[in-house]
């Protein structure tokens, strides 16, 4: 089965809100954080209904919903704070953003330095040893009907 890497637009950050549950060994150690409580804070928007904060996802409500309706495997959705900088309100004075949901993938990928996937859980949504969101084609096909501009795609072998 092709799996795709994707590096999603990101446009912002972890807000003051974000709690870190292993914060000393993530800033120690460099370990991969464990984000209980995403804020997503914005700091401009180019219009992707995909975005991330590394390691962290958030979608639009609306793509959410339609991945619930695909039953796509690996993943899961809670809540995400959301707020703006007062950058992006003097760049986007008018601009209302959608509802969105952090997505959580669940699945796992190891990918080789030559792009090669080595192991996978064979889940539609994973994570990769080095915090990229990698899905499954089937996934990709859905992703695909939505705003994915900023999204950088890689195909995997």
């Amino acid at each position: 089965m092709k799996l795709f890497q994707l590096e999603p637009e990101v446009a912002g950050g972890w807000g003051e809100n974000t709690i870190i549950a292993n914060l000393d060994e993530y800033r120690q150690k460099g370990a991969r954080p464990n984000v209980t409580n995403l804020h997503y804070e914005f700091d401009g928007w180019l219009g992707d209904e995909l975005l991330e904060s590394t390691p962290c996802f958030i979608v639009t409500t609306d793509l959410e919903r339609a991945i619930k309706d695909q039953n796509l495997s690996g993943v899961t959705f809670t809540k995400v704070e959301i707020s703006t900088t007062p950058e992006f309100d003097e760049l986007y004075p008018d601009r209302t953003l959608p509802e969105f949901k952090r997505l959580i993938p669940l699945g796992e990928v190891q990918i080789s330095d030559d792009g090669r996937v080595t192991d996978w859980s064979r889940q539609d949504f994973c994570l990769s040893q080095k915090d990229y969101l990698v899905v499954t084609e089937r996934a990709f096909q859905l992703l695909k009907q939505y705003q994915l501009d900023q999204c950088d795609i890689t195909s995997l072998r």
